[in-house]
């Protein structure tokens, strides 16, 4: 599994701000391999002398900075919605080096279990990883994380006021696993995207990028993501370059290279929403096509037809009247049910 571009430029950004010096880096653009980024880390906490390298980067991390998976979890209406979301979608690697989502007697419990370390920092994976669970989550709510709290299965590396003013929670050290600890009551609270009609959507489809990511890697799989986890905001060529950090003349030859086009991509990419949401939602086409960032309904209707060769209204009903033909069958089974039962109640009144 790979480590991200963004990841390696928040850490080089973590060494210049610091005073050290970013050019441990040089060469790093990612994204890496983790056996190489975190030979990195390990020989930045050794050259620079500081032992909360790693608590500085995971808690520079914002939401934006973990990619699909990032937007994945904005689009999610509930912690317990984005917490199942990150196990299946498993960030930190192998089962051997996994996280955990459970229910116990202490409340909501969410557990890293790393079998690797970093060279010379063996508690740089957990405080970077829960220092970013911890930045990820103030955002997801929008509030302190009131009636949480942290132990480490590690005995503390640095005094501990550093670890609290990175990680803002009540923290006990030398326990029996990694784990953040919150109460129950607050998995279910509704989040910011509770009220987006196509949240559930660009959950789906994050899910669907991340799974072919863990199967390829690819130009043309980069651009999906970023256009995807815009939500509806038309990108151009330029901008998705930008967040790459390559050229777009760059970005055309790689696609082309892979027998693709920006155009088709982005037109796939807000097809399919465009479909989930006529499928899925009673918005209406006007909404629809809002939503994908279509300046007018007519222009919405227009992409809509040269994509699938009908109006959005007649995709809607077609999936509408095909939903009825299956349900026909079921609805003709009752009856007869009904109709035997009726029959064998006469014959036994009769005898």
């Amino acid at each position: 599994m790979k480590v991200q571009a963004a990841y390696v430029f928040a850490f080089a950004r973590i060494l210049r701000e610091t005073g050290h010096d970013p050019s441990l880096l040089t060469g790093a653009a990612g994204p890496l391999e983790e056996e190489e980024f975190y030979r990195l880390c390990g020989r930045a906490v050794a050259l620079t002398g500081d032992p909360s390298l790693g608590l500085r980067f995971g808690s520079s991390l914002h939401l934006g900075s973990h990619g699909v998976l990032g937007h994945a979890l904005m689009s999610c209406r509930t912690l317990r919605q984005a917490a199942e979301f990150l196990v299946r979608h498993n960030p930190v690697g192998t089962a051997q080096r996994s996280i955990r989502f459970a229910f116990d007697q202490e409340g909501v419990v969410l557990t890293l279990t790393p079998s690797v370390e970093v060279p010379g920092a063996p508690a740089f994976l957990p405080e970077a990883f829960f220092a970013a669970t911890v930045t990820a989550l103030e955002e997801l709510i929008g509030a302190d994380l009131e009636g949480c709290r942290l132990e480490f299965a590690f005995r503390p590396q640095m005094p501990e006021e550093i670890y609290r003013r990175y990680l803002r929670l009540p923290i006990a050290f030398d326990r029996p696993a990694n784990r953040l600890i919150g109460p129950r009551e607050a998995v279910d609270r509704p989040l910011a995207a509770a009220g987006n009609a196509i949240a559930d959507m660009f959950v789906r489809q994050c899910g669907e990028l991340l799974r072919k990511r863990g199967q390829t890697e690819s130009c043309a799989l980069d651009v999906r993501r970023i256009l995807a986890g815009e939500r509806g905001h038309l990108l151009n060529e330029y901008e998705v370059a930008r967040a790459l950090n390559i050229s777009s003349r760059t970005l055309r030859r790689r696609l082309l290279g892979e027998g693709e086009s920006f155009q088709l991509i982005r037109d796939d990419v807000r097809n399919g929403l465009a479909k989930s949401c006529l499928w899925e939602t009673e918005l209406s086409v006007a909404e629809i096509g809002a939503l994908l960032g279509f300046e007018d309904t007519a222009n919405f209707r227009r992409a809509f037809r040269r994509w699938n060769g009908c109006s959005p209204q007649r995709f809607r009903a077609a999936r509408l009247g095909a939903e009825r033909m299956r349900e026909m069958p079921e609805a003709h089974a009752a009856s007869s049910r009904n109709r035997d039962e009726r029959r064998g109640a006469s014959m036994q009144a009769l005898t």
